[in-house]
This record gives C-alpha cells, structure tokens and sequence, in this order.
C-alpha cells in the first residue's frame, strides 16, 4: 500500500511530539512541525549538526535547553540501517512543564515540611507553656478545697475551678500525645498486640464509669485478632472509643464492643446511638466522677488509626444500629 506524501506529512504534523529524520551523512530530510516550533528555524536541508548540536553526541539519548525556558529529551534511533535509505530518526520531546512541576512539587513539599516542623514546635511551646500555670492553678484550689468546705458558699466555685484546672490537664496531656502521634513513623510494623487482650484491659478500666453512668458495657469477639503496631496506644485508641460511647448511651443501655473480622484485617465497633447524633465530637475520659466531655478524643482515634495504616468510620451494625468503626490491617 502506498501512502500520499503529503497525508503522511500532514499526519506528522499532528504530532506534539518533534520528529526530525536524517539521512546517512546527517542532513535533515524531514521534520514535523512539533520540531520546527520546538527549534524555532527551518530544519530541513540543514546538516542535524547545524541545528541540533547537542544531539551530535555519542549517547543515544539526552536533555538539552536550546533556549531559556524550554528543556527538550531527545534520543536517536537508526533508520533501515545498512541499507542505501539508511539514516536515522531523533525524536524530541517539549519536558519543561513537567520540570516546572516538579521543581513546584519539590517546594510545595518544603513548604509542608517547615508548616509541620512549625506546628509541632508550638504544640510542644504552648502545651509547655499552659501546664505550668495551670498545675499552680490545681494545686492551689486543691488546698483550698480543704480549707473551704460546705456549708462555705465559696466551696462550690472552688470545686469547680480544681475540676476545670484538672480537666485542662487532661486535654494539655492530650495535645501532647496527638502531636507526638501525628509526627512519629508509621506503627504498622510493630509487635504483634492481641485485640481481644486490649479490649478486656479497657472494659476493666472503664467499669467504674459504666455503672456510674448507668449502662452495661461488654466485648464480643476479638479471639485470634492479632494487628502490628503499639500496644500502648492501642489501648488509648479503644480507651477513647469506649469513652465516646458512653458519652452517647443512654442510661440503661448495653455498650458492646466488638472486634471481627473484615476487609483483610480488623474491625472494632462501639455503639454511638442513643444520643450518640449530637454527642459524637464531644468525648469522654475515665475519672473518679464517672464519664467526663472533652473535644479531643474522636481526633485521637483518627490520629491512631491513621498511625497504624487503618481507617475510623461511623457505620451500621447488622441491627441497624450507628457504631463508630476503627478499621485497622491483619
């Protein structure tokens, strides 16, 4: 089949990419259009040499800036070698926008990197900062809590002021562990943690609170869950869950958390019903008085999931029923 010239031309010039073909004594013969935009001068008839100096090399491949701004790949490629039509063919391939979007990359990625360094350093700064204070602040109404006792009409303020400055403790304490989180490596190759033993710890821990709070906390499953990571933050993750889930039971209800099977790995769940719809981002802490509110622990539970290359959801169980699901790989 023979093909018209002037089609094939025609077709060529299409392309984005420059296509410059040379015969033996490497005089240019032919060249695209995407070649002569790339050059900028008339190519054909010319000695390669002549307009392409830096492919005259011996390497079959190569970058060159033939002007500021623009950066081309080339690379050689015979053509019907040892042959009377032989010659060759150089391709040449415009690579300055993917250079200028790597460089952008590179700085986007440097800029990331000083936001987080800086972050970290004012999270450690102002946690510092604020616990010293607010220990004085403790102690202080502490001893005055011992002093002043009912029927003393300054008893009640000074309870709620050693409350406040402890639970102001607690969320420095917090801060802390979740920048600490956040700026460690990935704990996904960790020891092996049982699930099933973590759970039963933090029901033990949670008992107190659970029969002050008038609800029934169990676990079901978790025999053979074995999951890599941290063992100590795993408890946190499950203390914390539990937590918002008393948070959201009502009393009377029966708080179950259960491990299973799932998607390669495990999944943990803790009811959320109840009044769980508007009580989910305000979690909750073991403490002598029973379940105590705070903004942080649902921010700790994405924060350990994420450490351990899991995932937290909110979805149903088999009932219907809205439970908080960490997602956490075999």
């Amino acid at each position: 089949m023979t093909v018209d010239p002037a089609l094939l031309e025609a077709a060529l010039d299409q392309l984005g990419t420059g296509l410059l073909v040379t015969s033996a004594d490497g005089t240019v013969v032919a060249a695209n259009q995407a070649t002569h935009d790339l050059l900028g001068e008339q190519a054909t008839g010319r000695k390669v040499g002549d307009t392409v100096a830096a492919a005259m090399t011996a390497q079959d491949s190569g970058r060159w800036s033939p002007r500021p701004g623009l950066v081309v790949e080339w690379s050689w490629s015979p053509l019907l070698p040892g042959t009377p039509q032989e010659g060759r063919c150089l391709v040449l391939r415009d690579v300055s926008h993917r250079i200028a979007d790597r460089a952008r990359l590179r700085r986007q990625n440097r800029a990331l990197a000083e936001l987080v360094a800086m972050k970290a350093e004012f999270t450690a700064a102002v946690s510092h900062e604020l616990r010293t204070p607010v220990t004085s602040i403790a102690a202080m109404s502490e001893l005055l809590g011992e002093e002043v006792t009912e029927p003393d009409p300054l008893a009640a303020p000074v309870a709620a002021v050693a409350r406040n400055a402890q639970r102001l403790l607690g969320l420095i304490d917090t801060v802390t562990e979740l920048a600490r989180i956040e700026n460690a490596a990935p704990a996904g190759t960790g020891e092996p943690v049982e699930l099933q033993d973590v759970v039963a710890d933090a029901l033990r821990g949670w008992a107190s609170a659970a029969n002050s709070a008038a609800v029934h906390l169990t676990g079901r499953g978790g025999a053979g869950a074995t999951v890599r990571g941290e063992a100590v933050l795993l408890r946190r993750l499950v203390d914390a869950m539990i937590g918002i889930g008393l948070a959201a039971a009502e009393p009377g209800a029966l708080l179950t958390v259960a491990v299973a099977a799932a998607d390669s790995g495990w999944r943990v769940t803790v009811p959320i019903g109840g009044r769980g719809g508007d009580r989910l981002f305000t979690s909750s802490a073991v403490t002598g008085d029973g379940v105590r509110h705070d903004s942080t622990a649902l921010m700790l539970c994405r924060a350990i999931v994420a450490r351990h290359g899991g995932r937290l959801t909110t979805d149903t169980d088999p009932e219907g029923a809205a439970v908080l699901a960490a997602h956490l790989p075999g």
